[in-house]
Parts: structure tokens; sequence; C-alpha cells
């Protein structure tokens, strides 16, 4: 289920000046790109496409809401995702790979396919940690019955000290002498 031509951009019968083209980010697209590990969500992208002579200049605005795992919890929840950044694509023969935000194509290419640049600027813009946000008077958004389940089996401070590996001991001491100097 290939996504084909939909994130494709054909510039070469466009005058030059300003262009803009809008895409959604649709249910094929999440299911194609797993890595994102969300089962969908609802993303509006804007491309202003400023093409010149000898390069283009893409002003790229991602908006929507993307499902989301909660790693504590694992509920599903949606999470607002905002991102803006800019693409310069020029024309010619060398390429320099150690720069994502400009692209090199040779000069008789007449369309950028944004699919791949697209799921790299979306998987940016998604937390490292995702937890669902707390509710407005600071109490978690989580599942009450999975929290009740992880406090359940977290380790008591008590029952740490009473597993107390004689092992550690020489190394705890060399920390309290590195804290103490």
């Amino acid at each position: 289920m290939k996504l084909g031509n939909q994130y494709i951009i054909p510039f070469k019968g466009l005058k030059d000046g300003e262009h803009d083209f809008r895409f959604s980010l649709e249910q094929k697209f999440f299911d194609e790109h797993e890595l994102l590990e969300s089962p969908g969500g609802d993303i509006n992208v804007n491309i202003v496409l400023n093409k010149m002579t000898t390069m283009l200049t893409l002003s790229v605005s991602i908006e929507g809401e993307i499902d989301l795992q909660c790693d504590r919890c694992l509920d599903y929840f949606k999470f607002q995702v905002k991102y803006t950044g800019r693409l310069v694509v020029k024309f010619g023969e060398t390429s320099d790979k150690d720069n994502d935000e400009m692209w090199f194509i040779h000069p008789n290419e007449h369309e950028l396919n944004l699919e791949q640049y697209l799921y790299e600027c979306l998987s940016l813009s998604l937390p490292i940690r995702k937890i669902h946000p707390d509710k407005p008077n600071g109490e978690s958004n989580c599942n009450p019955e999975m929290l009740k389940k992880l406090e359940s089996h977290k380790l008591k401070h008590k029952l740490l000290e009473e597993y107390n590996d004689p092992r550690w001991n020489g190394l705890k001491d060399l920390l309290n002498d590195t804290n103490n100097n």
C-alpha cells in the first residue's frame, strides 16, 4: 500500500514566485510509517514554495493532532503537533548529505517527493517521553486503574534497604568519599 504521488510537488511548469500547497496526512500515511508508533491523526501541512531560477525554498508548516500511546498507562491520547521549518532545494550535480535543510537535485528533475521529509518533520515534533498531559488542577490524566497497579508494583524504600547487596558496599563508600570532597 504505497502512497504513490500523494505528497509530490510538480514544480517544473510553475512560474517564478510563491506557490501554496496543502496536504493532509491521512490514515494511509500513518499505516505506511509505523515507526511513528501512532494509529492515526489529523495533520494538515501547508507549504509555501518560492521558485527561483537556481533554487526552490519551501516554508513548511505542520499542525494538527496525532494519537500517541502513553508510556505510563498505555492508553491513547491526542497530542497537539506544531512544526515550522524551511527547506532549500538547489539544482546541481553536487550533494551535501550532512545538511538536512538543503537538498540538491539534478537540473532535469521536475518534481519533489516530500513524503520522507514530512515523516521526518512529524517525527521531530513528537516528544521523547509520551505521557498524558496533566489536568488543569495538576492531577494526572492517566488511567487511574493502571496507576494503582503501577503503585502496587513499586518497590518501597524500606524494602530496598532490606535488599542490601553487600557487593555494592565498596562502591557506596567510594561514592560517599567523592561527595565529601
